[in-house]
């Protein structure tokens, strides 16, 4: 068992025995999302995040389909150079549940399962 710090023990101990006045916490929305923006600035990012989030839900496969303004059935090869005008993700895990939907009116609630986090067996670059 590693040594415990006694000067960050009773730095705990002073912040949890703290029985003043609490203080209004204010957020800068505007802040607060453009750091979450950059947190998801790299490429395919948000796939990642799904991915994870279906991983979170039981999922055993994942699909996600890009759409193009004009699809062309007869290509046997997809124009990778067509805009994109719809994209569709698809997971295989359980259904949404009415807390997972109201979860999502709230900025950070974050995941009430404190098993899970945002971490995906997947990286830039696999070796």
């Amino acid at each position: 068992m590693p040594p415990k710090n006694s000067a960050l023990d009773a730095l705990r101990s002073q912040a949890l025995s703290y029985t003043g006045n609490e203080e209004r916490v204010e957020v800068n929305q505007r802040h607060l999302i453009d750091k979450i923006l950059a947190r998801y600035s790299a490429e395919y990012v948000v796939y990642r995040e799904l991915m994870q989030n279906s991983d979170d839900a039981c999922s055993k496969g994942v699909e996600i389909v890009f759409e193009t303004a004009s699809p062309n059935s007869s290509e046997t090869v997809p124009n990778l150079s067509a805009k994109v005008t719809r994209v569709i993700f698809r997971n295989n895990g359980i259904d949404f549940r009415p807390e997972d939907w109201n979860r999502l009116k709230k900025i950070a609630e974050g995941n009430p399962d404190e098993s899970k986090y945002s971490l995906f067996s997947i990286c830039e670059e696999p070796l």
